[in-house]
């Protein structure tokens, strides 16, 4: 059983059929969506793919479907079978294929159809897949099938698979290799896209460790637009990696929104959280929305007393902040934003912490001199200007920097 600390994976389809296929497909060389009891030869199936699919690929106008059957048409049965098994492993964990068109890709190679398996064990929808894969996974279907085809062809070839483990460990070598080495570039069914089953087969090898997001463009807003939840620790390259702490970290704030499922699976989803970060695809809405992410949930701290940073457990966690000293630093500053001096009907004023909140590891005190009022607008500079630099968590340094870029609008 997979399991990322009391969390059972293969309740869901997706993932015990992961294991069940490459039990019986990689590893006993024989086929999982089709009733062929036959042991199949891999290695000459995968020449004659190659020599069909690949090196005859066809770029006509016609649809996937036509293009394919004409390609396979003469294709022996034992290739046959091999490619109805990779269609299959590729449709198979994503929601947005219905479970009958899963099915028809294996359909359309035999005309007796107690030929291909039947039923909701093979052929499943949400919540039993892993991800909606998007158009892109879609569209991009004949060079995502040539991904796969290199992946399982290299498991095939490794003389060191010889159980599941082994087998999930190296495809999750292999997909990382190719989406962040370039390892996909070179060799037989060699890929220059960016394939969503990388992503998919990753997920599926070490569910612990990799998300359930298929989309290369999710990854790359997720970890821009939340990069300072995890401010303190750059050392840590890896983006997966990278990823994951982001997640446990923000569902300190978030929670799984009555779905325990979700602190796992489909975490970045959830309906408050998926509009911070998604469609955010150039750098300066990438920091847009990274800022203001900080802002809103520094502001939207609960009232608490004593130590700042203190978190308290719930359905999440919710970091704590006092409401004593805001309002005494809001009357010491006169509700008045320092920067800008803008004031109005003592209201409309923030109060900015010069070691942010967010980059606390753990509560400690926090006095008045800590605390400094800001505008809505100034307030958001000031945590923009200490993504640049830290020396802006001195007050005059801020408040130098602030009245200067002020100035400069002015003139």
């Amino acid at each position: 059983m997979i399991k990322a600390g009391n969390f059972n994976w293969p309740r869901f389809h997706a993932y015990r059929v992961f294991d069940e296929f490459l039990e019986r497909f990689v590893i006993n060389r024989k086929s999982y969506v089709t009733r062929h009891e036959k042991r199949l030869d891999l290695e000459k199936a995968f020449d004659e793919i190659h020599s069909r699919f690949s090196e005859g690929f066809d770029d006509s106008k016609e649809t996937f479907d036509n293009k394919v059957e004409r390609q396979f048409e003469e294709a022996s049965e034992n290739s046959k079978i091999v490619f109805a098994n990779v269609e299959y492993l590729w449709a198979m964990p994503v929601q947005n294929i219905s479970p009958s068109t899963k099915q028809s890709y294996a359909l359309r190679w035999f005309s007796n159809k107690n030929e291909v398996n039947t039923g909701d064990r093979f052929f499943f929808e949400t919540p039993h897949t892993i991800a909606n894969a998007g158009p892109w996974y879609l569209q991009n279907k004949y060079w995502e099938l040539i991904a796969l085809l290199r992946v399982l062809s290299l498991t095939v070839e490794d003389k060191e698979i010889i159980d599941l483990d082994s087998a999930k460990k190296r495809i999750a070598e292999i997909c990382y290799l190719a989406i962040y080495e370039e390892g996909a570039r070179e060799g037989r069914f060699a890929v220059r896209n960016v394939c969503g089953v990388h992503s998919a087969l990753m997920h599926l090898s070490a569910p612990e460790k990799y998300e359930s997001i298929i989309s290369e463009n999710h990854k790359r807003q997720i970890s821009a637009v939340f990069g300072h939840v995890i401010s303190d620790c750059r050392d840590i390259a890896c983006r997966e990696k990278r990823i994951r702490l982001i997640r446990e970290r923000l569902f300190e704030d978030y929670g799984d929104e009555g779905d325990p499922d979700r602190k796992y699976r489909w975490f970045f989803y959830q309906d408050r959280l998926k509009p911070l970060w998604i469609n955010k695809k150039g750098t300066y809405q990438q920091s847009n929305a990274s800022i203001g992410d900080e802002v809103n949930r520094e502001q939207a701290a609960l009232d608490y007393s004593e130590e700042e940073g203190l978190k308290e457990s719930t359905t999440a966690y919710r970091v704590y902040r006092s409401a004593k000293l805001a309002e005494q630093a809001k009357r010491r500053d006169d509700f008045t934003c320092q920067a800008c001096q803008f004031t109005f009907q003592k209201q409309i004023v923030h109060v900015h912490h010069l070691d942010p909140l967010s980059e606390r590891s753990s509560p400690r005190k926090t006095t008045l001199d800590d605390l400094v009022t800001l505008c809505p607008n100034c307030h958001y500079l000031a945590h923009f200007l200490l993504r640049k630099d830290d020396r802006f968590k001195k007050l005059e340094e801020l408040l130098l920097k602030l009245i200067s870029l002020l100035e400069k609008r002015r003139a």
